[in-house]
């Protein structure tokens, strides 16, 4: 739904001043893509870990065996549904190229339901809707708080950063693209600002 969602969105109605992106080997993207791989893997890792010290010692898989519910696939699954939500609310353009995510409502709203769920499912506030996911119960509330802030953690640095290194890369493009104009004689200038 939310890549419908998002291929639905429009087009800002005013022009901006500097180019968007044209390609993904741009160093803002390469360098947002890196930023939130990093921050996915260590916490993934991270949360892996911490299910695993719950595992028993004798704890054998048994890959050609039907699927079992564990406290580690739980986790994993937890924090792969966290990536997912982070990689639309991180990587959506927004403005100034495109509607902010704000005006494109449909997706915003499907978005905050998405994490909600998830946050809900982390604290197990339905136990039903966690046992229809085949989700383990947490071993303890200190485990669970340790789940909601690891989630927490992968949204909220992987969308910032994200945010911070676009945000950074459309000033940049701006000021090339007023230097550029100044060059052709198409902008502006101080003093021509000053006078008028």
């Amino acid at each position: 739904m939310c890549f419908f969602l998002v291929s639905r969105s429009a087009p800002a109605k005013q022009l901006a001043k500097q180019q968007p992106i044209c390609s993904v080997f741009a160093w803002s993207v390469l360098l947002s893509l890196a930023l939130q791989l990093i921050v996915h893997l260590s916490t993934l890792l991270y949360a892996w870990h911490l299910a695993n010290s719950f595992r028993p010692k004798e704890f054998k898989r048994d890959i050609e065996g039907e699927f079992e519910p564990n406290l580690t696939n739980s986790v994993v699954f937890q924090l792969m549904a966290s990536m997912h939500a982070s990689s639309f609310l991180a990587n959506y353009e927004g403005h100034p190229f495109m509607q902010p995510l704000t005006e494109n409502r449909p997706l915003l709203f499907s978005l905050i339901f998405f994490v909600t769920v998830l946050f809900t499912v982390a604290s197990e506030t339905i136990p039903e809707l966690n046992s229809s996911l085949s989700l383990v119960v947490s071993p303890s509330a200190a485990f669970q708080q340790q789940l909601l802030v690891t989630i927490a953690v992968d949204i909220g640095l992987s969308v910032s950063m994200a945010k911070a290194v676009s945000t950074l890369a459309v000033r940049l493009r701006g000021r090339a693209a007023e230097k550029r104009a100044q060059s052709l004689g198409l902008g502006m200038g101080k003093e021509d600002k000053k006078n008028k």
